[in-house]
């Protein structure tokens, strides 16, 4: 069975400046420039069937095109020891946009029988993953997304599989949905 989600890609432009806010160390793993991402439903395994049925509900909903701008970084797991370094979208109304976006996928998701995370939806990308880092590496980072400014304009959307790989997974592209404005 696929491991889905759903997502928009970020420009491998964008990508590169914001994998240059990840300090260098063994501890943090950087997500590779071409598989920087805003996720937008995270469904797990599906039964390919469904995945089929999945990839043509999908395409029946529109994608816009918006601007947006990266302009926070945070990180996610800082007391568990395990997590992610992200970048996060400015406050918009683009982001209204894709929060709607990411709504109307939800209900299609949901009408399908597939399961959608439960928690509140916060737009971020993720650009590094760690395990047991030094706090300094974290702060770090931080420091490093102070002044984050990045605008880009988000396009598509995609349906991916993840196929697990040793210390990383692969993202395959499954269908992408054009964006219009």
């Amino acid at each position: 069975m696929p491991r889905l989600f759903t997502g928009i890609p970020i420009p491998s432009a964008v990508a590169t400046a914001l994998l240059a806010l990840v300090p260098n160390s063994p501890s943090l793993r950087p997500v590779s420039a071409s598989n920087l991402h805003l996720t937008l439903h995270f469904l797990g395994q599906v039964a390919e069937v469904q995945a089929l049925r999945l990839a043509d509900a999908l395409a029946e909903i529109p994608t816009p095109q918006v601007s947006v701008r990266l302009s926070t970084g945070g990180v996610f797991g800082r007391e568990s020891g395990s997590g992610v370094l992200w970048a996060g979208l400015q406050s918009s109304a683009a982001v209204e946009v894709l929060r709607s976006l990411q709504q109307r996928q939800r209900t299609v998701i949901e009408g399908l029988g597939l399961r959608c995370e439960d928690r509140e939806w916060l737009p971020h990308v993720t650009v590094a993953r760690f395990r047991n880092p030094d706090q300094r590496l974290l702060q770090q980072f931080l420091d490093n997304c102070r002044d984050l400014s990045l605008d880009t304009e988000l396009q598509d959307c995609v349906l991916w599989e993840s196929q697990p790989a040793v210390g990383t997974s692969t993202y395959i592209e499954r269908q992408r949905y054009p964006g219009s404005r």
